[in-house]
């Protein structure tokens, strides 16, 4: 009993320290949206969320490494996984950097009423920098220090949407959010460079190496599908809407599922290496029940928030901006599925089924653009209603196959 108790409270506990910094650095990312919303106009600030989801997008498939592993993995075998997890990390961010330099040069014909060229390309030079520090932050998320990597996480944010604030002021333009994104990368580095943790080098053997790098290519998959299905409406709705619409919508998506979205991710964090741990410790009653009730009581947060949208956005936000309530409400709704089907993948990923995991990103991926496609809406609301039915179908995916091992069980 008092093991299960002990196990529960990790898991609040974690969750409360990762959600509740991360509440903290969205005030600033508040700030941040602001200084875009005074500074920029709505064709600026529609470029400028463009080519920021297109980092986001790549910079996702970072989780797609060997952190995963490294986290999961027995006692024994960490050393070695380490050594080479760490070459694996180089090969990915290289690789990554590499892409989106491609993907930079193509955006002059993918969007050609957006110059955002120079932004992405700036931008793909962060992710050589992750790697000097990535196995260490992964050794925190597995010890569930989640207390120092919040700090750390959240502080890297501030830092970044200050710089976007400070940037914008100085009359940076949309050069802002490159220095941003660099200010966050430094910070990043410098943090995680001071912390100790298990010594390690960079080592490659290659039975190891190899089997580290398939394991990342099936992540990678699963991430890839993951980040478009978070981004593909801002892709899709570049090219439906005129700039100054795809403006107002990228607007409510940063002043709305932005913000929720962020405390989702950071919820998912905290449980994954909370699952692992249950998992390696044998203490899996229950464990169900713990996850419904914290990922419930984390939906309450959007439900909460997608309320308060008529409340904080006339407060913050000049008048051009305020006919995004019903949009910025919709996309926070949104949020709620996103948490309660990302909860199943860390389900699925922890048990090491890379590949059902990636087949649910894909569904969820396939009934969002059926979705956008089949309705073809060309006003922000009407998107943001799209999105939301569409999500509540991610759910059946989760639903069938739970249902499916459900009846495979034999009675005894």
């Amino acid at each position: 009993m008092q093991a299960r108790k002990y196990s529960t409270t990790l898991l609040i506990r974690n969750t409360s320290w990762l959600v509740g910094a991360e509440v903290v650095a969205k005030a600033s990312r508040l700030a941040s949206i602001m200084a875009m919303a005074a500074f920029l106009l709505p064709v600026e600030y529609g470029a400028a969320m463009l080519a920021m989801s297109i980092h986001e997008v790549l910079r996702l498939l970072l989780r797609s490494g060997a952190g995963a592993q490294i986290i999961r993995a027995k006692d024994e075998e960490l050393p070695q996984l380490l050594a080479n997890g760490l070459c694996v990390q180089w090969t990915v961010c290289i690789s990554l950097c590499v892409v989106q330099f491609g993907i930079a040069y193509s955006t002059h014909w993918l969007f050609p009423d957006h110059d955002i060229f120079t932004l992405v390309a700036l931008m793909a030079l962060t992710y050589l920098v992750f790697p000097a520090v990535s196995t260490k932050a992964f050794l925190v998320q597995r010890e569930n220090r989640m207390a120092l990597f919040s700090v750390i996480s959240s502080m890297c944010i501030i830092i970044e949407n200050l710089a976007i604030a400070v940037a914008l002021y100085s009359g940076a333009g949309l050069m802002a959010i490159v220095y941003a994104k660099w200010a966050f990368a430094i910070v990043w580095l410098g943090a995680f460079w001071a912390v100790k943790t298990q010594p390690h080098r960079l080592g490659f053997e290659r039975v190891i190496f190899t089997r580290l790098l398939l394991t990342s290519t099936q992540l990678a998959a699963a991430e890839a599908l993951r980040s478009l299905r978070m981004n593909m409406d801002i892709f899709i709705a570049a090219r439906l809407m005129t700039p100054e619409l795809f403006g107002l919508y990228s607007f409510a998506k940063s002043a709305g599922i932005g913000l929720a979205m962020s405390i989702s991710q950071a919820y998912i964090t905290a449980l994954y290496p909370y699952i692992c741990q249950q998992q390696k410790t044998n203490t899996r009653d229950s464990l169900g029940k713990k996850i419904t009730l914290v990922t419930g009581l984390v939906s309450l947060i959007f439900i909460c928030q997608s309320a308060l949208v008529p409340v904080y956005v006339p407060i913050l936000f000049s008048s051009e901006w305020q006919a995004s309530f019903m949009t910025t409400s919709l996309l926070c709704l949104v949020a709620i599925s996103t948490v309660w089907t990302d909860t199943y993948s860390a389900v699925l990923r922890s048990k090491g089924l890379y590949r059902l995991e990636t087949q649910q990103c894909a569904y969820c991926l396939l009934v969002s653009i059926a979705g956008v496609f089949a309705m073809t809406p060309q006003f922000p609301e009407s998107f943001a209603l799209v999105l939301l039915l569409s999500s509540v179908l991610w759910l059946v995916f989760p639903a069938v196959n739970m249902f499916i091992n459900f009846k495979t069980i034999k009675p005894a």
